[in-house]
């Protein structure tokens, strides 16, 4: 049989959460939502730290992240190259991701937690890529490196600036998405 082309996903959120350690002073718990073109560079990846780092002395936040910038196009960009062609390429996602620990100046762990998933990103690829097929179970979990790759580099820059910080994925903590 042929390639199984990729139909486009309904976008459901994975719900990549940030989470933040209490602030102590009994403010209102609140959820903040920062979409892909908020933290599309190291810059912009600043900036919301700092306008997170900001609120805290009137909320204890909860953050919920995009993937950065047109990831998650390329990411499922890179499905429809595995099905179709059998290659696997994600030197736009991988540039973008090493390029902003750099720019941002994160420590080597988070460059290793980064560098894991993106292995696991080409593993998952050289699968899909084998089989020539993307599932809609598969698409999703492709789609979700992109919000994966971001709350971790937020979180490591949230800690550089003093705001300790963890970064969770939605089914760490119970959420099914």
């Amino acid at each position: 049989s042929s390639p199984q082309k990729i139909k486009p996903a309904k976008r459901r959120s994975r719900c990549h959460v940030k989470m933040m350690e209490s602030t102590e002073n009994d403010c209102p718990r609140v959820v903040m939502k920062f979409g892909g073109s908020s933290l599309a560079s190291g810059k912009r990846m600043c900036q919301v730290a700092e306008l997170i780092k900001s609120q805290r002395e009137h909320v204890d936040p909860v953050i919920v992240v995009s993937a950065m910038g047109k990831t998650t196009n390329a990411l499922l960009k890179a499905g429809e190259k595995a099905v179709d062609e059998g290659q696997v390429r994600i030197d736009e996602i991988r540039t973008l991701h090493l390029d902003t620990l750099e720019e941002l100046d994160l420590p080597g762990a988070t460059g290793t937690e980064i560098r894991g998933l993106l292995r696991d990103l080409e593993a998952l690829l050289d699968g899909v890529s084998m089989v020539r097929e993307l599932t809609p179970r598969t698409r999703d979990l492709l789609a979700s490196f992109g919000e994966r790759l971001s709350c971790r580099v937020l979180a490591a820059q949230l800690n550089q600036i003093g705001i300790p910080a963890i970064a969770k994925d939605a089914w760490t903590i119970g959420m099914r998405t």
